[in-house]
């Protein structure tokens, strides 16, 4: 089987007024979209074969401070986990404060993407090439991550 390193995926966004609600503050749900997006850009790069990624599941929303209008926020991306089918990728969301001059993870969640064919069927990905300790961590809490997810989605069917 093929394997593959995973890119780490990186984009930046400056919050405005239309991002946020009256008080000033983004709404996690835009933040959710952008980074929704950004996985997706991920997923279709580790599996560029396929005919498209889909998202199956945003698993662990952390949101751990606040995002103001005219903020600057990263965007890291990266395929953590890889199944037969589906890759966690890991989001991490920065702030950068003006004030300290430092970036502030503000956001992280894991999201499932699965590679489809051009059927709708789910198809094989590449393997994760895991080449430093951790990326080896990031794939151990990947793999954790998959089997919550996959309990879940179970125990939704009943």
């Amino acid at each position: 089987m093929e394997k593959k390193i995973s890119e780490l995926i990186v984009s930046h966004k400056q919050v405005f007024p239309n991002d946020a609600n009256p008080s000033g503050n983004m709404f996690g749900g835009r933040i959710m979209e952008i980074m929704d997006a950004t996985a997706g850009i991920t997923a279709s790069r580790f599996a560029p074969h396929a005919h498209h990624c889909v998202t199956a599941s945003v698993e662990t929303v952390q949101f751990n401070l606040p995002v103001h209008i005219g903020d600057v926020l990263k965007f890291e991306s990266q395929v953590v986990y890889t199944g037969r089918s589906s890759m966690v990728i890991r989001v991490n969301v920065q702030r950068y404060n003006r004030n300290t001059q430092l970036d502030e993870t503000c956001t992280s969640a894991h999201l499932i993407f699965i590679a489809m064919d051009a059927d709708e069927k789910p198809m094989s990905v590449p393997a994760l090439d895991i080449t430093s300790r951790e990326a080896q961590q990031a794939w151990e809490l990947g793999l954790k991550v998959r089997e919550r997810s996959l309990k879940i989605k179970a125990m939704n069917a009943m």
